[in-house]
Parts: C-alpha cells; structure tokens; sequence
C-alpha cells in the first residue's frame, strides 16, 4: 500500500480516526505519547520489507477503537444481565421441582440459583449481588441474616405469617406462578401496604354478619365467601358449571379459590382446554400414599383459568361412583387445611356418592333453576328428600338462583343473570 493511493481515504476518514483513538487512549489509559511513539515505529514483515507509518498508525487505532467497542459492549451487558434469584431449602425435592419450574417459566428474568446448605449460599452471596434471596423457614434466622441480598423472603409451611426483620413470607405450596408474582410484588413498602390493606378488608368482614338481611346473598360480590361451596341442581342443562366457574373466577380476585368439578359427565376439555394431564381421580390415588404433601401435589397438578385454579374432572363416571363420601370430605379438609386455597368450588353432580353430606359441609350451597313447571317440580320433590333424609339444615344455607327466561304463559319475562 503506497500513501498516494490512500490519501483520500486517509484524510476523509482522519478526524474519525483521532476521535476513536483519543476516546479508547482514554478509556485503556494510552497516553498521546504512545501513541506518537506508534507512529515512529516500523515494523518487519521480512528481511527488506517495512509497514509504512501510515500502516502502523492506522493499526494502532484499529486496536484501540476495538478496545474502546469492548469495554462499552461490556458495560452495557452488565447492565442488562439478568439478576441472581437464589433459594436455599431444605425440602430437595420441592425446591429442585420449584427451580425447574421457576427456569422453564422465567427464563432470561434472572439466572436462578439452588441450594440446599445455608453456608454456601452465604459464600455465593459474598461472590455476586443476589437479587432475590428466598429461604426455608427450617434456617435458623442468624444463618439466613448472613446472606447478603436486595430483597428477602421466607419460604412458610403455613399462611398468613407476618412480615418480619425484612423477611417477606411467602406460602410455600402454592403454583409456582404465584409465588413469583408474590415475590416480583415483593418489597418492604409494597408488603406493608398490602397487609394493610388485607387487615382493612377482613375487619370489615368481620363487622358485617353474612346473614345481614340487608345484603343480597344473590349477589356474589356482596358477601366474601370462604371454605366450601357447593353448586347443585336436580334441573340439568341450565348452565350450572359456567355459573360455578364464573363465580369461581370473580372470587379468586380475593383470594385463592380451587374447583372441582364432581359430575359424572363434567365435559372438563370444554371449559379447560389446557389439561394439565393429571384428574381428580390421580389426586385421590396421591392422598391414599404415605409421605405425600398434598400442598405441593395439588400445586403440580391444578392448572389455572383467569386466577382461578382447577384440577381437570374425573373422565369416566363408573370411577367418580366408586370414590366414598368419606374420602370425598376427607380430600376437603386436606386442601382446606393444608392448601394455600380459602375456598374451594364444588360443581356437583348427581352419581357423588353422600351428596347430601358434601351439601352439609358447604358454607353456601347455590341451586340453579328456570322458572317453567317440570323444573319446578324437580325442585320441590330435591327439597322434599332433603328433609326427609333429615338434612333440612341444608336448605337453610341453600341460595336459588333463577336462570333463563320464564316460560309460564303469563309471559313475564325475569331478567337474565
């Protein structure tokens, strides 16, 4: 290369040339001075051949015009690397199933980190900046104060754990989903104002008597419901199950809502396209084995519709024939009990076996009708059995709700709801 080929290029491209080599002599601490003895160095390719100057400044830059790319490169991907989420638990299985679930569903949010010895996290922590630092409740408090971290929450056997030295409690056998949102909602401020909120809201409750004439038991956001709830009618095909989801649906808004659909024929694909694969009947099969958590089973099993969760119904009738009341009110007092749900949704069918005994547990039990006669009919002969059989308390904790059009001749149509 001769420099009167390159002048042109040379000269339009110079003042970018100084610029890059001024700015990267700067950030790589090379002095002018370096630089200038770059220049008047020449340097051997062979015996005979010498690199003009112009070779060798030009080279110069290109060095230090990468340096400079690199290190800003670099500076920028440290700031958009995603944050460390470290959880240190004793239970193995649980928190390798929860960090397997965490990665696969929030992966690229933070680079996540398990352990299951509290000493180790702490030398992790004295290595990097932990974001998000989630311990079991079983690590004694001093141990867990050892790793340093921005945020701090407290994996908890039980709920409604208060907020305590900076550590925020979080239910553990909950979907993995909500647990993240809990910590991604996380935050000192934002907990206690939380808290606040939900010790407001259940004060009032408390002052105002579910039985209040004035409210309208009809209503399903007037009153907050917990416990079991049961959804039955001896009238078929009036829209029963969309009426049980879409309450389900408006108070998972409140709190963590679970349903079953206990029919023989429930049609779960329809209304639960997504089949998380396992049915009522695996649950049942999970809760005669010894050792089994059911929080954490049923976390793994329920999918999810609009933040209400759901376990897929039993496919085949003659199965949901053969499951005893007993296990039936022994599985909801296990997800009442040891669950994260407040209520739990029963869509029930004629061929449970004790219906009337599942009725009796319900806190609020809601009868669908349409007001024509032979629907009229099945209702009073249901309420006559009802007392007969001498479970008129039933009755006394029974909501009717009137569905569709009226359809006597008078013609007087009833609003739909």
């Amino acid at each position: 290369m001769r420099i009167s080929q390159n002048r042109k290029i040379f000269n339009s491209g110079l003042d970018k040339i100084k610029s890059a080599v001024y700015n990267a002599s700067y950030t790589a601490g090379v002095t002018c001075r370096g630089i200038r003895l770059l220049r008047k160095r020449r340097m051997c390719l062979g015996s005979g051949i010498r690199i003009p100057d112009i070779v060798c400044f030009y080279s110069g830059c290109s060095i230090a015009a990468i340096f400079q790319i690199m290190q800003s490169e670099k500076k920028k991907e440290g700031r958009s690397a995603p944050g460390h989420f470290v959880l240190c638990d004793v239970q193995k299985s649980y928190s390798e199933n929860l960090i397997k679930v965490l990665t696969e569903k929030f992966r690229g949010g933070y680079r996540f980190h398990l352990f299951h010895d509290i000493g180790k996290a702490s030398d992790f922590s004295s290595k990097v900046s932990v974001d998000i630092f989630v311990a079991a409740e079983e690590f004694e408090r001093e141990d867990r104060r050892k790793v340093t971290a921005d945020r701090r929450f407290l994996l908890c056997e039980t709920r409604g754990r208060r907020e305590k030295a900076g550590e925020i409690p979080v239910f553990r056998y909950q979907p993995a989903e909500k647990i993240m949102k809990e910590i991604r909602e996380g935050g000192i401020r934002g907990k206690a104002r939380m808290t606040e909120k939900m010790e407001t809201s259940g004060n009032e409750r408390e002052d105002q008597d579910p039985g209040e004439k004035k409210k309208d038991p009809n209503t399903l956001t007037s009153v907050s419901l917990k416990g079991v709830i049961g959804v039955y009618s001896p009238v078929h095909r009036i829209g029963k199950t969309r009426f049980a989801i879409r309450m389900g649906k408006q108070l998972s808004q409140k709190f963590p809502v679970l349903y079953l659909n206990l029919e023989g024929n429930a049609g779960g694909n329809y209304y639960f396209p997504e089949d998380p694969g396992q049915d009522i009947g695996d649950l049942l099969y999970y809760m005669r084995q010894d050792g089994i958590n059911p929080g954490m089973k049923i976390s793994t099993m329920a999918g999810q519709s609009d933040g209400m969760d759901y376990i897929m119904p039993m496919k085949y009738e003659q199965d949901i024939k053969t499951v005893k009341k007993e296990e039936w009110l022994a599985l909801l007092d296990i997800i009442l009990e040891k669950c994260i749900y407040e209520t739990v949704i029963l869509d029930l069918g004629d061929c449970v076996d004790g219906l009337y005994d599942i009725l009796r547990k319900c806190v609020r039990v809601y009868t669908l009708y349409i007001d024509e006669e032979a629907a009229s009919a099945k209702i009073e002969q249901y309420e006559k059995n009802v007392r007969a059989a001498g479970y008129s308390d039933v009755l006394g904790k029974t909501v009717k709700r009137r569905v569709g059009r009226v359809r006597r001749t008078e013609g007087k149509q009833a609003q739909g709801t």
